[in-house]
């Protein structure tokens, strides 16, 4: 049976289907309040509650819904009630500054923003000081209320509020500026099915019917575009759109509605939103919301995924762990080791070159599986079946090593303003690409080496009340979308991305080094963690190097060094494996792209500390400005 053309329209014929099967859960050990499961029924009748306080006539005189909040349930329940209610939603990423809230609020049209904790709501209530009246739907729970009371004298509750004769919402005045009015998330959900249950009791069939006639070209959401420089841009994805990526990204995978997934990248970016939560709606998929990321590997063990997505920062530690375990292990152990990681590299450099694997060699990769399996299970848990990696280029020695012990990690490529371009298959994969196109995507590379995407139905609408960038996002005919990327196909139809346009480097003596590939390679070594390439306007290439403090602890213990991380990480011995590693990153480069000097840098960079934008791509003009003193010494 085909499925609905629109996203609403697709999970309310799920909530259908699935009933009573679980659709998501929390748990107290992964920092939710309490272990409990949501069916795809409840789910859907809690949506429905919100959709219903959302359109009431003039009660909420707003154009998008904004959502402020971490992976709890209270994300997917007001994305979808706002959706079935005709409100795009708008995802704001959490610890994003009041005043920047307040200018991305405006921008967008929204006055009503829904929160989930006391953090988010003082954020909130800061940000509506500083513009129109603002409905704030929120879960922080009394005293985070009333600490909002007394701090800004325009935050009122909804029982202070004036309210039409026999209602119990608030009637907005077209004059108030900075008022805000605070509405508990219980008290949404128990108006909503009050008013389902008992005040309209046609509602149901009416937003079904609504959900069924919605135009798929019509604006069903808007992320703003994290960057690693600029102010974020809105983008604007239609009801097709979500859709046709949905479907792509459930017809490559082979996900079912037997599939477990977990939920802990922040749902207001591209990933998570739609690889994670409208992919799942599209296959019928369970999941485990996770709202405290440093728990990911501890969901794993509770929940037992079946596919789980992460960024290569994961699994560049997976990596560690698995090589710590090989190095750590003595006897028939390390033999054991040993033979699985040459077995198995043999067999992935044979399977990423398109060739067959011997029988042979797959029963001796086979038998020797075994003792990696616990280092895979404590992290990732028993049932992992695909991995996939996106955000940023995954290391080809951490994909290959991870591949030999058992783990197949599918790489991907895509951008919020066409989600994912490039994806390998299951069964065909290598550690060098980006994969051939997804289904539905055609891909050319321009005269200058830029990525084309073709204009279609998973392509985003254009940049919110932008025309002037939304154009120059086009070729000039309209049909093409420029990705600012730099790649080749390879003869199999395989992408490679081999830098970005606007961070191509300008050497002083004119020449022109992509940084991404040069980084990639870095991070590689096991001594590398994280690297960032410079030079601009200078005469030669050099870079900021974060050691691999886990490789560092080993070597430190082994040799009896002791020190805190940052003498650890400018020890000279250390200084000498980081040298080694750049010269042979170095080698098969052209003498231009060569990394000719390198500062360390003990730290690691973190999106925390806002070095990482929450995609986990290096901030480069705030670590040269951050880093500024240090990196000239590379060119005293």
């Amino acid at each position: 049976m085909t499925a609905p053309a629109t996203m609403p329209a697709r999970f309310l014929a799920q909530a259908d289907r699935l009933g009573d099967r679980v659709a998501f859960t929390t748990h107290a050990a992964l920092g939710a309040p309490e272990d409990r499961a949501w069916t795809w029924r409840e789910w859907r009748d809690d949506a429905l509650a919100v959709c219903f306080m959302l359109t009431q006539e003039e009660r909420w005189p707003t154009e998008r819904v904004a959502i402020l909040a971490g992976n709890g349930p209270m994300w997917p329940i007001a994305e979808l009630g706002a959706m079935l209610a005709g409100f795009p939603t708008v995802g704001i990423v959490p610890r994003t500054p009041a005043a920047q809230l307040a200018t991305l609020l405006d921008e967008a049209g929204c006055d009503v923003v829904f929160c989930d904790d006391a953090a988010h709501l003082a954020t909130a209530c800061e940000a509506a000081q500083r513009r129109a009246a603002t409905m704030i739907v929120h879960d922080a729970g009394d005293e985070a209320e009333a600490a909002m009371r007394a701090r800004w004298p325009h935050v009122v509750t909804l029982e202070d509020a004036a309210t039409r004769p026999g209602e119990d919402t608030p009637a907005f005045d077209d004059d108030a500026r900075g008022v805000v009015i605070l509405f508990r998330w219980a008290r949404i959900l128990e108006l909503g099915r009050v008013g389902l249950t008992h005040l309209r009791p046609d509602r149901r069939a009416r937003v079904a019917a609504d959900a069924d006639a919605l135009d798929p070209e019509a604006e069903a959401m808007v992320i703003f575009t994290s960057g690693s420089t600029g102010t974020p841009k809105g983008a604007v994805l239609s009801h097709r759109a979500l859709a046709a990526n949905a479907d792509a990204i459930v017809a490559t995978l082979g996900a079912t509605d037997a599939d477990v997934q977990l939920s802990a990248l922040p749902y207001a970016h591209a990933a998570e939103r739609i690889f994670g939560l409208h992919s799942r709606i599209t296959a019928g998929m369970s999941c485990a919301l996770v709202p405290d990321a440093t728990r990911l590997w501890e969901g794993c063990r509770v929940a037992g995924p079946t596919i789980f997505g992460g960024l290569p920062r994961l699994y560049e530690r997976l990596h560690d762990a698995v090589l710590a375990a090989a190095h750590g292990a003595t006897g028939e152990g390390r033999a054991a080791w040993d033979r699985l990681l040459e077995t198995g590299r043999t067999r992935a450099r044979l399977r990423a070159a398109g060739d067959a694997v011997p029988d042979a060699l797959e029963r001796d990769w086979q038998g020797a599986r075994a003792v990696a399996a616990p280092v895979l299970a404590h992290h990732l848990g028993p049932r992992v079946r695909i991995a996939t990696s996106g955000g940023a280029p995954l290391p080809q020695a951490v994909a290959e090593t991870l591949d030999a012990v058992g783990l197949t990690i599918l790489g991907a490529y895509g951008q919020t303003e066409h989600l994912c371009v490039a994806m390998h298959r299951p069964d065909t994969i290598d550690f060098a690409s980006a994969g051939p196109p997804m289904p539905g995507t055609e891909v050319r590379i321009a005269d200058d080496g830029e990525i084309l995407v073709r204009r279609g139905a998973m392509t985003f609408t254009g940049y919110l009340h932008r025309p002037d960038e939304t154009a120059a996002a086009f070729t000039p005919d309209g049909a093409w979308l420029r990705t600012g990327d730099l790649g080749r196909l390879d003869p199999r139809g395989r992408l490679h991305v081999t830098g970005r346009l606007k961070e191509l480097i300008a050497l002083s003596t004119g020449r022109k080094v992509a940084p991404l590939p040069i980084e990639a390679a870095l991070v590689g070594d096991a001594w590398i963690a994280q690297a960032m390439v410079v030079g601009e306007g200078r005469k030669f290439v050099g870079a900021l190097l974060v050691p691999r403090m886990t490789t560092v602890h080993a070597w430190a213990t082994s040799e009896g060094v002791h020190g805190d991380d940052a003498t650890l990480a400018t020890h000279p011995a250390v200084r000498a494996r980081l040298e080694a590693a750049v010269a042979r990153v170095n080698a098969p480069l052209a003498p231009h792209e060569r990394v000719q000097r390198f500062a360390v840098v003990p730290r690691e960079f973190t999106v925390a500390d806002g070095a990482l934008t929450p995609t986990m791509k290096l901030r480069r003009a705030e670590l040269e400005r951050r880093h500024a003193a240090l990196l000239e010494t590379l060119w005293d």
